[in-house]
């Protein structure tokens, strides 16, 4: 076996036998799997349901609030036919049993303002229910004091329903598509940051208990380097793969045992279905309600390219690893301890984290130049290309292209690593300053 190759043996091997190695190995995973399952199981539970106390003593609601066929409304309505200060109903044992009190006062009809009072703050889905079903029996008041008939209110209100497709039918949507894509990118963001953050303090190590002068005298610097580089990366592959077994299974189990239902196409478009006797208005939102709910857990097991995201997860992790890793070995030939590092770090990291805030834009306009760019540049492709293959807007020649932009600025970056490397490692003492690397480079 080479030397590089003992190298990357002994630095792989003390990783991977550590406890902390085996215990974040099997704890993260069952985390992940176990908050996965706690999100989807969250989004199908039905909330909380309230009674709601309307003042109403102009009667603009006619005593009545339109809630649909839904068996289970989030909000059930009452009504009071006078005014009911706030202060008398938080204090007043009778008014008890409702959770929220809303006044309608006759100036609603021309400040357009509501006050709505709580005992306990509700959920969102509920807030919205309540807002809607307000304002659409205030608005058909307002429709029939103008002379409109409540049928033809309700025919003029009914909403546009925008129903936006691929002209392929083979591509999905993309929006949940490059959620899935971001929680990738950032995966690779925690690992590059991980793996690479543990090459600088393994080479500060060995260079303050001065073990490397015992082992720079049998090996070449760039081998010590690039085998400290090579052992570490495999230890974070390793971790992934038994990670992505993990979750794999897990979700996996999670879709048999509890959500076989909502990822059947069949039964969403039950689900779909009109309810008789529903107002025509609140089709739409019956529909964006049930799609929003099973569409992301849909697009996870159904609508992924997962074979080609692991694929480029395992090429793009190991090309920014490679790239981040031979920068921080770097600088930590360059000082002497973590503290020295900091400073040093700044230009390095500023890439890194610049990438992650990129990615949150790119969710907005997958489209973009700024899409298009960073998915080239070598210091950002790892974290964006992902999103992009996900939400599949990208050809293939791109991916080509950004893989062979980034070899190449891996070949440039090692090489100059190697020679700060083989300068620094030796030197104690003192901090270098860019100033300095760039010198250790050109020689």
């Amino acid at each position: 076996m080479s030397k590089t190759g003992l190298i990357i043996q002994r630095e792989y091997g003390s990783r991977v036998r550590k406890k902390s190695f085996l215990i974040i190995t099997l704890l993260v995973p069952l985390i992940i799997a176990g908050l996965g399952f706690l999100a989807m199981w969250l989004s199908v539970q039905e909330t909380k349901q309230v009674k709601v106390l309307v003042a109403d003593p102009e009667n603009l609601c006619n005593g009545k609030i339109f809630v649909g066929d839904n068996a289970n409304p989030p909000a059930i309505f009452y009504f009071y036919e006078d005014y009911l200060e706030p202060s008398v109903f938080h204090e007043s044992g009778q008014y008890d049993d409702y959770d929220i009190l809303i006044g309608i006062r006759k100036e609603v009809i021309t400040n357009k303002s509501i006050k709505v009072f709580y005992r306990e703050r509700m959920s969102k889905q509920t807030e919205y229910y309540i807002r809607d079903r307000i304002e659409l029996r205030l608005e058909e008041y307002f429709a029939m004091d103008r002379g409109i008939t409540l049928t033809e209110y309700r025919r003029i209100r009914q909403e546009f329903n925008f129903i936006l497709e691929n002209v392929d039918p083979y591509k999905t949507d993309t929006e949940p598509a490059q959620i899935v894509g971001f929680a990738i990118s950032i995966l690779i963001f925690i690992f590059i940051l991980t793996y690479a953050g543990q090459v600088m303090r393994g080479v500060i190590e060995e260079k303050t208990s001065r073990v490397v002068e015992i082992v720079i005298s049998s090996v070449k610097p760039i081998q010590l380097m690039m085998g400290k580089i090579i052992g570490i990366g495999l230890v974070g592959l390793t971790q992934f793969a038994i990670w992505a077994v993990i979750i794999g299974l897990g979700l996996t189990f999670i879709r048999i045992f509890f959500f076989q239902d909502m990822v059947d196409p069949s039964n969403l478009a039950d689900a779909l279905a009109p309810i008789e006797g529903m107002s025509p208005d609140l089709l739409t939102d019956q529909a964006a309600a049930v799609t929003r709910e099973s569409d992301l857990i849909w697009i996870i097991y159904n609508g992924i390219p997962w074979p080609t995201l692991i694929t480029l997860f395992v090429l793009y992790f190991m090309g920014g690893y490679l790239l981040y890793g031979a920068l921080f070995a770097m600088i930590g030939a360059a000082v002497d301890s973590e503290t020295d590092s900091q400073q040093v770090m700044i230009p390095v990291m500023l890439p890194l984290m610049f990438s992650y805030f990129i990615g949150i834009l790119v969710i907005a306009n997958p489209n973009g130049p700024a899409a298009a760019w960073f998915s080239q540049i070598p210091f950002s492709s790892p974290i964006i290309m992902l999103q992009l293959v996900a939400a599949d807007t990208i050809e293939i020649w791109q991916v080509v292209l950004s893989l062979t932009i980034l070899a190449g600025t891996i070949i440039l970056i090692i090489w100059g690593a190697a020679k700060v490397y083989r300068t620094g490692i030796l030197m104690y003492g003192k901090k270098a300053s860019w100033k300095e690397i760039f010198k250790w480079m050109r020689h």
